[in-house]
């Protein structure tokens, strides 16, 4: 793949020297020397396309795709935190293979380059855990063609009363490009910390889970014959989500892959969700429809349109695969962005429809859906590939908040969730459990503590309408706690029609 230089990148480059000589001597001031970017979620007003107001517009949403990266570059907790996690992945990738043995050979180029697996520093499992956020399980289970696939199950905090039925759940399937499972913990902390199951794992041939099946048809021709590779293609992350999926499902009497579930007295399974980012969220798109065992979908960038024969794509159980009469009946929460892994300038406005295809699927079938197309985004948003991609700031926080209020309101049927998705402001839901890297403080960095000064981001109170895209459309179709229908055909327009059913 060719990376573009374009207005966002050059920005973030250009400003690295400045931005790093002022952190090595910061200001007396109480105040960050480089603070989050609030022109980049206020009123963009609306240009008509090819004027000078127009290229001003798309130039500055550019520029706040990059400022994740310019954020890393001016934080020395983050410098310090990603040199530190990347050497410590790298030492027990290299325990795990040892362990595994030659059986077992891990995938991808994530294992060949020290510090590859490093995420936010600030979201180890370590760190979570210590704060008492949590406890994260490793799993390890053998996949529909033999790859054993490692992952994790990440579990609520003892103050959050467990559910009569049990914990509901969330599996979550990573993406492509060696997208290995750690780039989503903040999703998976997130969601613990209010009161969920989730699985993390890495699909084959990603991270620590294996690079070739138990078995080859012909291992002299090892990429004509085995499933799964090379890595990269669509069967392991399709029959990734089916395996994992199966994996949570598993108990003692009903194992999968040779293992099962050590959580699974825990588990509500009549609450499962799947979440996807990227392939992965191609995978989820297929997978939650055709397996009736899922009750609802998250997409991280895309949710796609299905049929029929996508099902015949992915082994699942008989008993479990959905009939083709009713095959669109999962209701999904689409979240995507402005742009793919770097920014390129839109000179004219491009089809505000290209990106809801699933969702325009579901709402046709009468199937509840939400799409959030965010505003100066990138691809990167969902995962945090740290002095790489360009991503924005905000953004994850916004990823966090809506998918949080999606399976709230659709997997647990809470009015708070509905009342969350259709709110014209963000709350403080996403706020509550932001720990991650941020922006940089130097009147907040204790000395002796090279962690101290990180300041994560904070999204209450931001109007939604600013946060979204203006150049591809958010819209939901949602049936109101009391059962009524409420729409918006555009949610930047607040052109909704919302019944009133009372306070949430």
């Amino acid at each position: 793949m060719r990376i573009r230089h374009t207005a966002g990148a050059v920005a973030a480059s250009a400003c690295a020297a400045a931005c790093l000589a002022a952190v090595a001597a910061p200001p007396a001031t109480a105040a960050p020397p480089f603070p989050v970017d609030m022109s980049c979620v206020s009123p963009a007003g609306d240009p008509a396309p090819g004027t000078p107001a127009w290229f001003q517009r798309d130039a500055a949403n550019e520029y706040c795709a990059s400022l994740r990266n310019r954020d890393q570059l001016t934080n020395p907790a983050f410098g310090v935190g990603n040199l530190s996690q990347g050497a410590s992945l790298w030492a027990d990738q290299l325990a795990e293979q040892v362990g595994d043995g030659a059986g077992h050979i891990h995938g991808g180029i994530t294992t060949l380059i020290p510090g590859s697996q490093a995420a936010d520093p600030f979201r180890t499992i370590a760190r979570w855990t210590e704060e008492g956020r949590g406890s994260v399980v490793p799993i390890k289970f053998l996949a529909d063609d033999g790859a054993q696939l490692r992952g994790h199950i990440f579990m609520p905090p003892k103050t959050i009363r467990k559910p009569r039925a049990g914990y509901p759940a969330v599996v979550i399937t990573d993406g492509s490009v060696q997208a290995y499972e750690n780039l989503y913990f903040w999703a998976a902390e997130d969601l613990a910390s209010h009161g969920y199951m989730v699985m993390t794992y890495d699909v084959q041939g990603q991270g620590d889970s294996d690079l070739f099946p138990a078995n080859c048809p012909n291992p002299a021709d090892a990429l004509a014959s085995c499933p799964g590779v090379p890595y990269q293609q669509n069967y392991n992350f399709y029959q990734g989500a089916e395996d994992s999926l199966n994996f949570l499902l598993s108990s003692p009497r009903h194992r999968f892959g040779g293992s099962y579930d050590p959580e699974y007295r825990d588990l509500n399974r009549n609450e499962v969700a799947i979440a996807g980012h990227s392939l992965g969220a191609a995978a989820v798109s297929v997978v939650g429809q055709c397996d009736t065992r899922v009750k609802t979908i998250v997409a991280w960038d895309d949710l796609d349109p299905i049929t029929e024969a996508d099902c015949q794509t992915v082994n699942i159980p008989k008993a479990d695969r959905t009939p083709a009469a009713e095959l669109i009946h999962t209701p999904a929460l689409a979240l995507t962005n402005d742009y793919l892994f770097n920014t390129e300038p839109m000179s004219s406005p491009p089809d505000p429809h290209s990106k809801d295809g699933g969702y325009q699927q579901l709402v046709k079938a009468g199937v509840d859906s939400e799409i959030v197309a965010f505003r100066g985004a990138t691809h990167l948003t969902y995962t945090y590939i740290p002095l790489v991609f360009q991503a924005s700031e905000l953004d994850e926080r916004m990823a966090s908040y809506y998918t949080l209020a999606w399976l709230d309101y659709d997997l647990r049927h809470r009015a708070s969730g509905y009342a969350r998705l259709t709110a014209k402001a963000f709350d403080s839901s996403a706020d509550t459990d932001s720990i991650g890297a941020g922006v940089w403080d130097p009147a907040k960095a204790v000395p002796g503590d090279p962690y101290s000064g990180n300041v994560p981001y904070k999204i209450k109170g931001i109007e939604v309408k600013n946060a979204v895209s203006f150049y591809y459309l958010s819209e939901y179709a949602l049936r109101d706690p009391s059962g009524a229908l409420a729409t918006c055909a555009d949610m930047r327009r607040d052109n909704c029609q919302i019944p009133s059913f009372g306070t949430p």
